[in-house]
């Protein structure tokens, strides 16, 4: 029995053999797809050069590996991608470098914080030749980014070893006193100087806002006989506020005193001046009277002398021939000056 082929009597081919006409896309489309993906391409290119500059940023622009520009303004930016470059630095903020120690957790209201320290870094020698621990704080901002990003390799580490070395130069120049307690403002001011001087020669682009001696003690092996000298000067400057409040409570009142003593011998030669012309106008006027009668006013001058020698006695008076004169009563108070004038 044969097989019927129901294809074959259609008339068509096999459709295993078939094959099927190819769809094509209209170009217009085509092109319209190329565009579409073009534009989202050029799209993301540009947006991915836009960046953010915050309040107190400052960017550094290169192009190539140029310098190109800078920028502080806050705000949206773009760059050209893929050939600028921007760096950014934040001006504002403080920067800190610690030096004979290092800060394991930072101190809180309820936690205090911790600290290890390193000798190797604190241990120094003095101007007089002791040793001590001078654990120093540095801190400092960013003020030229430009030179901060591209002058030096890296500028922290260059700065960490031109500090150490200032440090070390300062310390070696003052005593031990000046560097625990006598001079220590003065040489934290000394270190700054330098350091910033060194710092713009290098052009680190650094500003170096403090530096601060944070704990500056001798080493442990003798820090009990320094802290008998320490004590020792306690004690000293103890006694010199002492001396210093008797001498500004006992100074005022013998000040007082000197000025009520000048007052008081003003006061006495004025009334002595005042005296001596009373006295003169008073010999004055004698004179006067003695040269008008010498013989009365001689007479009359030595019996006021007699009356106040010889107060209350029984006085007479002889003349030359012995006998005694009774017309004087010297009894009563002689006043010969003031009959004459009558």
């Amino acid at each position: 029995m044969k097989s019927t082929n129901f294809l074959g009597s259609t008339g068509l081919n096999n459709p295993l053999k078939t094959k099927l006409p190819k769809t094509k896309l209209p170009r217009t489309n085509t092109k319209s797809i190329i565009s579409v993906f073009s534009m989202i391409i050029i799209a993301i290119f540009l947006l991915s050069g836009i960046y953010t500059i915050k309040t107190g940023e400052e960017a550094v622009i290169l192009r190539f590996g140029k310098h190109v520009s800078s920028n502080s303004n806050a705000g949206l930016k773009w760059h050209i991608p893929i050939i600028d470059k921007v760096y950014k630095a934040n001006m504002n903020e403080v920067h800190r470098l610690e030096f004979g120690f290092r800060t394991l957790s930072e101190g809180s209201t309820r936690k205090t914080p911790r600290y290890t320290s390193n000798t190797k870094e604190s241990l120094m020698l003095t101007g007089d030749e002791n040793l001590v621990n001078a654990e120093t704080i540095i801190q400092y901002k960013i003020k030229d980014a430009k030179n901060y990003f591209f002058k030096v390799d890296d500028p922290v580490d260059t700065l960490k070893i031109i500090s150490e070395s200032i440090i070390r130069r300062s310390i070696a120049s003052h005593t031990l006193d000046d560097v625990l307690t006598d001079n220590k403002l003065a040489i934290q001011q000394e270190i700054k100087d330098d350091l910033q001087k060194l710092v713009d020669k290098y052009k680190l682009g650094i500003a170096i806002t403090a530096i601060q001696l944070q704990d500056v003690n001798p080493p442990q092996e003798v820090d009990a006989a320094f802290k008998d000298v320490a004590s020792a000067r306690e004690d000293k400057n103890s006694y010199i506020n002492e001396a210093n409040s008797y001498k500004n409570e006992v100074i005022p009142k013998a000040r007082g005193n000197a000025a009520e003593m000048v007052n008081k011998a003003k006061a006495y030669k004025t009334q002595r001046i005042e005296e001596a012309k009373g006295d003169v106008a008073n010999f004055v006027q004698i004179l006067e009277k003695y040269k008008d009668g010498k013989t009365v006013t001689k007479t009359r001058m030595y019996l006021e002398v007699l009356e106040e020698i010889l107060p209350n006695m029984d006085k007479y008076i002889l003349s030359e021939d012995g006998n005694t004169l009774n017309i004087l009563n010297l009894n009563n108070k002689l006043n010969l000056s003031s009959k004459e004038d009558k």
